[in-house]
């Protein structure tokens, strides 16, 4: 070999070593890089994945749930074997034999990329899919694969086997907003993962493949398949016996059970300590951190509460007229956006009749377009996507079209989508127009063509042979209220709020009037100027007012003044001021505060819960400053625990998932009017639900006190009252402060609180209001005032030491005088 071609070897042997140097740096580099933009796993502790925080009401029902991945995290060993080795059959059955990756697999996958037109794709591990679900998302590409399998061998190195899994089996996304296995469980089978059998792990396990088209939802044919073959394979891997697998097999697919029965319930409630809580701990605690949030409110109650208020603005509204339809699609756009919706919707329908997990026809479904704004009527894409679909079911209330209206059968006919319902004008004959007006003489005087109304379905036609539906869909026109009411009701001892409603939807994230709207009470603030008189020795409830007119000149405003009495509008002369009160006297009210000074009353009123400004007036004793139904609510609640004022509690405890207590409520009440004034002023009030302007209240067959509030021109109506147990408070109104028209707290407010504290108290034992020892019992005149055993009398209670007394005369000498000098 001649020197040159020595040379030409070495210098090649040179060049191939340099080569294998660089491409062994170039992939040392490659790796470290890649590994570099990777996140550490250590310990399995350092999984600390999204969890869904849930809320509790007092009586144990489940109201709501806060997350971003509605996920519950359970430990390794609270998971059945039969669901581990579900999905160990499904997807990686060499599991506990390999280190992490299938390479074998990997190479397949690779082949198959190379094609043109191929869909990316790898065999992934249970180890892979994991470090893909927790760390890398859904992108698919060579690098993110490299990227995987670099992570993957290290979890195996830092992680055991089951530590492993159980990342992989509270990671990984069930579809339905279920994310692990425990969420799974509870999402399509209503139970916790600790009870699933045989044959619902293997459905779960089919899930993770394609969440969108092998759950029993969506496609229960496709996933009995699928359970099968997991089935089949949990045999082949002597997980399962013959027997057992014969017996999941034949065991139907069930559908998916109804959620919790108070879920969602108090959506206002839930959402307000929602931001609460969030300003305390921050949003990720609250919407990540599976925190346990115990709440005051009575899943119970809070249902009757809103059931209460809408029944009560329906009538109101029936009783005043229909105000039209708030949303309508004008003539010249409907004909196109009519055809949008029904494209829309028959699709949405033919995909969930494809579907299902049990036979359903177009016909058993309808629409509902109560989501469906003026807002949503400018852009044609979100009206059809506002689009709900629902059962059809008698007593379903929902939003329909105004398809027809007909002059010649004088009736209506309103497109539900796959339906048409006939609403009758007999049913109309209550919608007048608002103030006053005649009642309509035909269907349309009350709609019109392109309507969007609240309807009840009234008669529903039945399925026949073949699904069709025989007869005709009846409907009734609901009258959906423009006025708004807010009910707050609390237990006065624990201070607990029971219920709390802020407006006739009640949706999350709407006005919460119970909370942010602030207005003038009238009568409904008389009692705290009462119990500033009873506690500054200004009167007694024996004590006589001249109810009389008067023309008073405000020394704190300087202006001259008129007091009329609103609720009866007459004058009663000389009455008590347990009649003043009863009659809602505005004249003895404005006196009254002549004597106190409005300074005292604010003071009261203060201590007792109300931290809105109050006008330092004469007006005040009229109710003129502004509150929240909640500040007069927990003021009443000050009134009727024996005068200890205590701040409303909303959240009762709060508990991390490691089951430390982050927050728990305590009350700890402050003597703020004195339990002898607030029981003499309790009595006092039992005379306006006894004899007075809320005697419809006496339905309820309990001792009650409290007052009806009517501010200026029927703006605010309001009833506040109580039972020894719960105290209610109950606004109505509209939001633009427009004037209600003929209504009062006591035709309007009232009947809505009766609703609710009949519901709410119904199977509790009666009780007494007890006095405190420093209380007494006179009988007086009841219309003097004066001491009286007489026919008429009645037993008074009075603060120790101001009851009236008789006056003592000395009697004539029965002896003879001694004229002697």
């Amino acid at each position: 070999m001649t020197e040159r071609n020595r040379k030409l070897i070495k210098l090649s042997f040179k060049l191939a070593g340099g080569g294998l140097l660089a491409g062994l740096l170039l992939l040392a580099g490659a790796f470290i890089y890649l590994k570099s933009e990777l996140p550490s796993l250590h310990t399995v502790a350092d999984y600390q994945p999204p969890r869904v925080s849930r809320v509790y009401s007092d009586d144990g029902e489940l109201v709501g749930e806060l997350f971003t991945e509605r996920r519950t995290v359970v430990p390794i060993e609270a998971i059945p074997p039969q669901v581990v080795h579900a999905f160990l059959a499904a997807e990686d059955s060499n599991f506990y034999n390999h280190t992490g990756i299938d390479y074998l697999g990997i190479l397949r996958a690779a082949l198959k990329n190379l094609r043109p037109g191929a869909h990316l794709q790898g065999a992934s591990t249970i180890t892979q899919q994991t470090v893909k679900t927790l760390v890398l998302g859904p992108e698919r590409s060579y690098t993110r694969k490299l990227r995987e399998a670099i992570l993957s061998r290290e979890m195996e190195q830092l992680l055991t086997k089951d530590e492993i899994l159980y990342l992989y089996l509270n990671q990984i996304y069930f579809g339905s907003g279920a994310y692990g296995v425990e969420e799974a469980a509870r999402t399509y089978f209503g139970k916790s993962i600790r009870e699933v059998d045989l044959a619902e792990a293997a459905l779960l396990a089919c899930i993770p493949k394609n969440p969108s088209h092998y759950t029993p939802a969506s496609d229960p044919v496709a996933a009995k398949g699928r359970q099968r073959y997991v089935l089949e394979q949990m045999l082949a891997n002597a997980w399962a016996t013959a027997d057992e697998v014969k017996a999941a097999i034949a065991k139907p697919v069930a559908p998916v059970p109804p959620g919790p029965k108070f879920l969602g319930v108090g959506a206002q409630y839930v959402e307000h300590i929602k931001r609460e809580l969030i300003d305390t701990y921050g949003e990720d605690a609250i919407t990540k951190g599976g925190v346990t949030i115990y709440l005051g409110m009575s899943a119970r109650m809070q249902a009757a509460a809103q059931q209460a208020v809408r029944s009560g603005l329906e009538a109101f509204t029936r009783a005043q007229g229909y105000p039209g339809a708030q949303v309508r699609i004008e003539v010249d756009k409907l004909a196109r956006l009519k055809k949008a919706l029904h494209d829309g919707y028959d699709s949405r329908v033919k995909a969930i009749v494809a579907n299902a997990s049990r036979i359903v026809r177009p016909g058993d479904l309808v629409w509902d377009l109560s989501a469906v704004s003026n807002t949503a009527l400018a852009n044609e894409n979100a009206a059809v996507e506002a689009v709900r679909i629902v059962p059809l079911a008698y007593g379903q209330r929902l939003t329909g079209l105004v398809d027809q209206v007909d002059a010649i059968s004088n009736e209506v006919w309103i497109d539900l989508g796959s339906m048409r319902g006939r609403m009758a004008f007999a049913s109309l004959a209550w919608a007048r127009k608002p103030g006053g007006g005649p009642p309509p003489r035909k269907a349309s005087d009350v709609l019109r063509k392109g309507d969007l109304v609240l309807v009840d379905l009234t008669d529903v036609p039945v399925a026949g042979f073949g699904g069709v539906r025989r007869g005709t869909l009846k409907v009734e026109l609901v009258p959906e209220p423009k006025a708004e009411s807010a009910l707050v009701a609390i237990d006065p001892q624990s201070r607990l709020v029971r219920a709390l409603v802020g407006g006739y939807r009640g949706e999350a994230g709407t006005f919460d009037r119970a909370l942010q709207a602030k207005r003038q009470p009238g009568s409904a603030f008389k009692p705290f100027l009462y119990a500033a008189g009873l506690t500054n020795n200004a009167m007694t409830p024996a004590s006589i007012c001249p109810d009389s007119p008067v023309v008073i000149r405000d020394p704190w405003t300087g202006q001259a003044w008129k007091p009329e009495n609103y609720e009866d509008g007459r004058y009663d002369g000389n009455i008590t001021y347990r009649t003043a009160l009863m009659r809602s006297k505005n004249t003895c009210s404005v006196k009254l505060i002549e004597k106190v000074g409005p300074a005292k009353v604010i003071e009261l009123a203060k201590a007792a819960g109300i931290s809105a400004p109050l006008p330092e007036n004469l007006t005040l004793a009229l109710g003129s400053g502004e509150v929240t139904p909640l500040e007069l609510a927990n003021a009443y609640s000050t009134i009727a625990s024996g005068g200890f004022y205590a701040p409303p509690i909303f959240v009762r405890k709060v508990v991390a998932n490691d089951g430390t207590v982050l927050e728990e409520a305590t009350s700890e009440p402050v003597e703020a009017i004195g339990p002898a004034v607030s029981y003499v002023l309790t009595q006092m009030m039992r005379s306006v639900v006894e004899e007075g302007t809320a005697t419809k209240a006496l339905v309820l067959d309990r001792p009650l006190a409290g007052k009806t509030g009517t501010s200026n021109e029927s703006r605010n109506v309001w009833f506040s009252g109580f039972s020894a147990e719960l105290v209610a408070t109950v606004w109505v109104g509209y939001d633009n402060n427009d004037p209600l028209g003929r209504a009062t707290g006591g035709s309007t407010a009232l009947p809505i609180w009766i609703n609710f504290m009949g519901a709410a108290l119904a199977g509790v034992p009666v009780r007494e209001f007890l006095p405190p020892p420093d209380v007494v019992f006179a009988r007086v005149d009841a219309d003097t005032g004066e001491p009286s055993d007489g026919v008429g009398s009645i037993e008074e209670a009075f603060l120790a030491g101001s009851e009236p007394v008789k006056e003592k005369r000395a009697l004539n000498s029965i002896f003879l005088e001694d004229d002697a000098k």
